[in-house]
């Protein structure tokens, strides 16, 4: 489980950084970033019912956090990430939907 101060927790924060945020997109997930002014990352993840019934979305929403916690320390702080699940996450591994999240975070310039 990610800390609190690492998590978005404000309507208003997902709607600023879906609006005024850079968007990256992976082959099992779309990343948006906006600069935070904070001293630390801040991350949201998103599933929407594509993606499944709940079970299915929480399993997607723990794999992210669980990724997240494990490459906290090799992304640039300072930054909101809200990580949205594609429809196909669930077919993914974990190691692909890692290597997916790496990928995006570095095509980002976040690492």
């Amino acid at each position: 489980m990610l800390n609190k101060k690492f998590r978005i927790s404000n309507g208003e924060d997902y709607n600023y950084i879906f609006k005024n945020g850079k968007k990256i997109q992976a082959k099992f997930i779309i990343v948006f970033m906006a600069a935070n002014h904070l001293e630390y990352d801040r991350f949201g993840i998103v599933t929407s019912k594509k993606v499944g019934n709940a079970v299915l979305r929480n399993l997607a929403k723990r794999r992210m956090r669980s990724i997240i916690q494990t490459h906290l320390s090799e992304i640039k702080p300072g930054f909101d990430l809200v990580i949205v699940a594609r429809f196909n996450i669930n077919k993914a591994s974990y190691a692909a939907l890692e290597k997916d999240f790496l990928h995006a975070v570095k095509k980002a310039g976040l690492v």
